[in-house]
């Protein structure tokens, strides 16, 4: 059914620009209808659609410019009472969205090109529900171009270096691609714009789970950057927190690998920074662990000394206490 509507439009575009101009309802005037509203006199239509003449967009699409030169046509041959008024209206504003859209597009407003496209998709469905020859005509122009548009997306997003600049142009390929109702496109693009995003979003919880453990260590960690404090506040947990700095090392180490990967320039620069601080807390507390073994060895080396002085000393009281019981054995063996 689309295929005939177009086919009729086709035919309508050949029969009605051969009429010729002789039957206009009146000269146009010289100055073009401003876009603020629509026009209300037929000859005021005319200027405005007279005017939009030569609009890069419609020379790139070229439906819309046979649009713009059937309305022209239209106008010169029939009678314009209310349902011309209404159809005049319905294509001018398409017309006018298209070109803001187009416009927008070449200056790098994706937000409005977007906003402007889809105003003009509103104004094809008014010309659909009028039943006019020419509405698929817009139909087909009006897909294209959301169908270059998500291409366009589509490079920017292979063309990103970070990682949420490339999912925010996927998203807009696949709303693009669906508008257009380029059903394949829109499938692959949405797959992959899940993927990315459900990655990105895993790696960034493991980059803010690294970043807060390491913070929350070097925040329990009294005194990490000074030996002497770390001695004194930490005593014999000092080893226990320069064995966890070396997994806090290794996790921020990784996180900052994943924020270059997406291209988090500032987010790789603080997890490094974090990670440095880290390491200068595991130096300070290497240092300090050496210095609470030295101190424990020095308490245990006493204490075997004190230990081994006792020993010796009750071995030569028993030697002593054995020499006096074999002097007495022989004394009474020699009586």
């Amino acid at each position: 059914m689309r295929g005939v509507r177009i086919l009729i439009g086709l035919l309508v575009v050949g029969s009605v620009v051969a009429v010729q101009p002789g039957a206009a309802t009146g000269s146009p005037t010289a100055t073009t209808v401003a876009d603020s509203g629509p026009p209300e006199t037929a000859d005021e239509y005319l200027s405005a659609f007279q005017s939009m003449e030569g609009v890069p967009a419609f020379d790139r699409y070229t439906q819309f410019e046979t649009i713009r030169s059937l309305a022209v046509s239209k106008l010169q041959v029939t009678e314009f009472d209310d349902a011309t008024e209404r159809e005049m209206e319905s294509t001018l504003r398409l017309l006018r969205s298209f070109r803001d859209a187009y416009q927008a597009a070449q200056n790098g407003s994706t937000s409005g090109s977007l906003e402007a496209a889809n105003r003009t998709l509103s104004s094809a469905e008014s010309l659909n529900e009028q039943g006019l020859t020419y509405a698929p005509l817009a139909d087909i122009a009006i897909s294209r171009f959301y169908e270059d548009r998500g291409d366009e997306f589509l490079q920017a997003a292979a063309n990103a270096s970070r990682t949420p600049e490339q999912i925010e142009q996927l998203e807009l390929a696949s709303v693009a691609f669906r508008r257009a109702g380029a059903s394949k496109k829109f499938s692959q693009v949405s797959l992959r714009y899940q993927s990315v995003r459900s990655e990105y979003q895993r790696n960034v919880e493991t980059m803010n789970a690294s970043a807060s453990t390491a913070s929350s260590f070097l925040a329990s960690c009294s005194s990490c950057s000074d030996v002497q404090g770390a001695l004194a506040s930490n005593g014999l947990q000092t080893f226990e927190y320069y064995l966890q700095t070396g997994s806090k090392i290794t996790r921020l180490r990784d996180a900052e690998s994943l924020a270059s990967k997406h291209g988090l320039s500032d987010r790789a620069s603080s997890v490094a920074s974090l990670r440095e601080d880290v390491s200068t807390a595991r130096s300070t507390l290497a240092l300090a662990s050496v210095g609470v073994l030295l101190v424990y060895g020095l308490v245990l080396a006493v204490v075997a000394m004190l230990v081994g002085h006792r020993l010796v000393t009750w071995s030569e009281a028993v030697q002593a206490s054995q020499v006096g019981e074999i002097v007495m054995i022989e004394e009474v063996n020699d009586a």
